[in-house]
């Protein structure tokens, strides 16, 4: 396969699975390192500071170098994150292992994201929300296959990232395209802060919620495998979105698209409040808020694909941005759950997805 399309695909599955095992791991870590929930919360704060610092460099090195070189660096260095994870037996360790798997994946994330806008152009929509729906798809495997065994599941993803990255060297790499389209503009300061203050919320809601409520479903009662189902069904619901997008992509218009999405996301974070801890509201509210957020990423960078002309370095802007979200937000409702209780955490959900609502009414999709 030539075309580098099928290989962004196919990768980022990987890549969603990299970056969101820890959430499903959490327990096996705790009980391994003999750390407190606080602490072991902090292994969230090592991933997204490794993610910020990899955006940084991604984005100017893809500007500099073959592409499907940076991305295939990224995908070794994935694999030897992993394959490292199994013996890393202290909270030190596991915290070298997050800088890694975070600063990997994210060259990987950014790589993919630039590249197939380079590729496609303004065609890019429905492949950007494919591109995403493979991420989710990588998350909802996540769950299931740490349920065999953190180790295994480890030792799994570096064996597949090695695969991708010879895939990715022998594929030609889309490069930068040298002309702006009519429809585009040059992008100010003020459309890439707007867009990465949306990024920077939105990836707390959807980082903080799927990393803590495995954690907090355990907390009010749930056995390990109902925690695990429930995960499972919210990833589920987020890749059974990220598809519906990839479908209704050039039928409905993006602001229609982000206004009903961000607005049911307070609704589900509502309900999984208003449920306090019942059965029937945690499987509701963690499905509605699968599917709300699903969209929400990819229509935003396809949008902005059509108004401005991206470099690696504003997609890198806007992956950090993002990882900065799911480096705040996670480690502190760990703290807050530490601090107040497990009763705080459908609470924080709420109030990060209203401040994500009015972001998306800032940046007028």
């Amino acid at each position: 396969m030539r075309r580098p399309t099928p290989l962004y695909l196919v990768s980022f599955a990987l890549t969603g699975f990299a970056l969101t095992m820890i959430g499903p791991s959490l327990s096996t870590l705790r009980d391994r390192t003999g750390s407190s929930i606080a602490d072991i919360g902090s292994l969230f704060l090592a991933l997204q500071l490794g993610f910020i610092v990899g955006s940084i460099i991604a984005g100017r090195v893809l500007d500099r170098f073959d592409g499907h070189r940076v991305y295939a660096t990224g995908f070794l260095c994935v694999a030897a994150a992993l394959l490292v994870l199994p013996v890393a037996n202290s909270l030190i360790a596991l915290w070298g292992v997050m800088v890694a798997i975070g600063t990997s994946s994210s060259i990987s994330d950014v790589s993919a994201n630039t590249l197939l806008m380079w590729h496609l152009g303004e065609h890019v929509g429905r492949a950007m929300n494919l591109l995403h729906f493979s991420f989710g798809v990588g998350a909802l495997i996540a769950p299931l296959v740490v349920a065999l065994g953190v180790d295994t599941a480890a030792r799994l993803g570096g064996v597949i990232a090695v695969v991708m990255a010879l895939w990715a060297l022998s594929v030609p790499s889309p490069t930068a395209p040298q002309i702006r389209r009519d429809e585009q503009s040059t992008a100010t300061r003020r459309v890439l802060v707007i867009a990465a203050a949306f990024f920077f919320f939105y990836v707390g809601v959807e980082i903080g919620f799927a990393g803590w409520i495995h954690t907090y479903a355990g907390e009010v009662g749930f056995s390990s495998r109902a925690a695990t189902m429930i995960t499972t069904g919210f990833w589920v619901s987020f890749t059974s979105g990220r598809l519906f997008s990839a479908w209704v992509s050039g039928r409905i218009r993006p602001k229609v698209v982000m206004a009903a999405s961000g607005t049911a996301t307070v609704v589900a974070a509502i309900v999984l409040t208003i449920a306090q801890g019942s059965p029937a509201g945690m499987w509701i509210g963690a499905i509605m808020i699968g599917l709300a957020t699903a969209p929400q990423f990819p229509v935003m960078i396809a949008y902005l694909e059509r108004r401005i002309q991206l470099s690696g370095s504003d997609t890198s802007l806007f992956m950090a941005s993002a990882g900065m979200g799911g480096l705040a937000f996670p480690y502190v409702i760990g703290q807050m759950i530490d601090a107040a209780g497990t009763a705080i955490f459908p609470w924080m959900v709420l109030g990060l997805s209203v401040v994500a609502m009015a972001e998306i009414g800032r940046a007028h999709v």
